[in-house]
């Protein structure tokens, strides 16, 4: 097969692109593309056409033609496999196949068509092969741009440390600024006396010597000290990191169940890794983080400076396989009950616990210190020995595990309580249409919040078609991230569209969940009911409480 030229031309036959594969000049190739509308007939569905010298092998596209022209002796077969992938790959470059179209994409055209066909003959590649061909991507020019990006993300967060710095100094200077001010005042009050004493030194009088600042505000600030432990001056400025250090160490004590009356960390490895992770925070690439882990972290910072009584945090974690067609097709929760005491005057108390009357088959694990009894008969969590009380270091406590694994359908469905549906379409450029839709479980009542579905792909060609404005998306090379801000029983459901390149469906998969949970309860049930007094006729304790659930390393195979 010799194919001497490939063109798209209009139905007049007036050359748009040409592509010459042998020695003909281009006066030639027009003057036979300006014969061939002479040489086909409406009447017939024959797609070749022949004069006396070469054939043309075409095929009508809308409003244009895109022709072959080649000698007689080609191989009818092999030209028509050629013009149908070159077809393909107009459409799947030009959207919208006009003569305007075709020009604004010409170079891209022209170097397909040099892809296909070499030297008359053509080359045996696929669509994909071709498409990849086109994009060029380079490995070296991605790693240097990631380079690029790290470096400008570090400059950034220099300068908003730096200037953070300048503030907190600021500050510093304020505060010794209104010191100085406040000595300088008393200082001009002594002349004035000094100035009274010598007008008046026909009088004589003695006026006492005004005591100097450092000695005014010494026994303050030692009572101070020895009342109250004193927080540095920076401690304001690295709050929010030890919210975040402290939430994980919590985060990663619940998983490996650990205790926290054995820290995980000395204080000052605390400190460290509080400091080296505000430093590191912006050198992995951006991502969608959850708003209620964020929450929760800066409310546990707050309570441990203002909790002055009793503090219950409730943490719960979740995980499982959801299924393509919707449906929950395994679910695994683990969760744990901490108590934090402040004042010395409430050690000795009991936790009153509802746990929906272990309807959902969950196993629960007390302390050693704690009565197990009790808590099986009364589900109230006491120590075994009431005389005792609870520790009032104001440090967290857990007293509580929980463990369940969803044994059926419905158990499932409240352990994970959304559920999403795939819906996929090829198209013949290489192409699927993805269709992700989330529908929420009608016996939740809570909301979830920042929910993200991480998709995998198989190259960064790719189209979102959405337009809701409360959903968001980031895209990867690899993968693109889709989040949800909220999903509520009044708004339930919804769906993402977008189209990207694949080859089959199973690239897309496995998908990645995860989201926050907003409830007054846990996904099982439990709930704290009341703390009361172990000592005085149980009377009823205030206290303060709050819970933290999160959906993770679910997975939607």
């Amino acid at each position: 097969m010799v194919v001497l030229a490939a063109s798209i031309c209009t139905r007049g036959g007036r050359a748009i692109i040409s592509r010459q594969f042998r020695d003909l000049h281009k006066d030639r190739v027009a003057q036979l593309l300006a014969s061939f509308p002479k040489l086909t007939s409406s009447g017939t569905q024959h797609t070749t056409v022949e004069d006396e010298h070469v054939r043309y092998v075409y095929q009508p596209l809308e409003e244009l033609y895109i022709v072959l022209i080649t000698s007689r002796q080609s191989n009818i077969l092999q030209t028509i496999d050629t013009l149908r992938l070159l077809v393909q790959i107009v459409t799947s470059i030009v959207r919208v196949v006009d003569e305007k179209e075709v020009l604004n994409q010409a170079f891209e055209l022209l170097s397909a068509f040099d892809e296909v066909i070499t030297l008359g003959y053509r080359e045996n590649l696929s669509l994909s092969q071709i498409s990849t061909f086109l994009e060029m991507e380079s490995h070296e020019e991605k790693i240097q741009e990631i380079i690029e990006r790290n470096k400008e993300l570090e400059a950034t967060e220099e300068r908003k440390r730096r200037a953070k710095q300048l503030e907190l100094q600021r500050k510093e200077l304020s505060k010794r600024g209104g010191a100085n001010g406040s000595i300088g005042s008393h200082s001009g009050g002594f002349g004035s006396n000094s100035g009274g004493f010598g007008n008046n030194s026909g009088a004589p009088s003695y006026q006492p010597p005004m005591a100097s600042p450092e000695n005014t505000r010494g026994p303050a600030y030692n009572e101070l000290s020895v009342s109250k432990p004193k927080a540095p001056l920076s401690g304001k400025g690295l709050k929010l990191g030890k919210s975040k250090t402290s939430s994980a160490f919590d985060n990663i004590r619940s998983e490996i169940g650990i205790s926290d009356e054995s820290p995980l960390m000395s204080q000052s490895a605390q400190s460290s890794s509080q400091i080296s992770q505000q430093q590191n925070t912006y050198n992995s690439a951006p991502t969608t983080s959850y708003n209620a882990p964020r929450s929760q972290a800066t409310s546990q910072s707050q309570s441990s400076f203002e909790n002055d009584g009793i503090h219950i945090a409730i943490n719960e974690t979740v995980s499982g396989e959801l299924g393509r067609e919707g449906g929950v097709l395994s679910a695994e929760l683990k969760g744990d009950l901490q108590l934090r005491i402040a004042d010395p005057e409430l050690t000795k108390v009991q936790i009153l616990v509802d746990t929906a009357d272990n309807a959902l088959a969950v196993q629960y694990k007390t302390h050693p210190n704690v009565d197990k009894n009790l808590f099986t008969k009364s589900k109230s969590i006491g120590l075994k020995d009431p005389s005792r009380g609870f520790p009032s270091n104001n440090q967290q406590i857990g007293v509580l595990r929980w463990k369940g694994v969803a044994k059926d359908d419905d158990m499932a469905n409240q352990y994970i309580p959304v559920s999403f549906s795939c819906w996929f379409s090829a198209s013949d450029s290489g192409f699927f249409d993805v269709t992700i839709e989330y529908e929420l479980n009608e016996t939740f009542q809570g909301k979830l919040t920042d929910v993200t579905i991480l998709i995998p792909l198989m190259s960064s060609n790719v189209h979102v078609n959405s337009d809701n404005a409360d959903q968001a998306w980031n895209q990867y090379d690899d993968s693109i991230e889709w989040v949800i801000s909220e999903i509520s029983p009044d708004n339930n459901s919804g769906s993402f569209e977008f189209a990207a390149e694949a080859e089959a469906e199973e690239e897309f998969y496995p998908m990645s969940v995860k989201f926050g949970v907003v409830s007054e309860t846990t996904l099982c049930g439990v709930n704290i009911l009341d703390i009361v007094s172990a000592v005085d006729n149980h009377e009823s304790i205030p206290f303060t409480k709050e819970v933290s659930i999160n959906g993770e390393n679910i997975t939607l195979e």
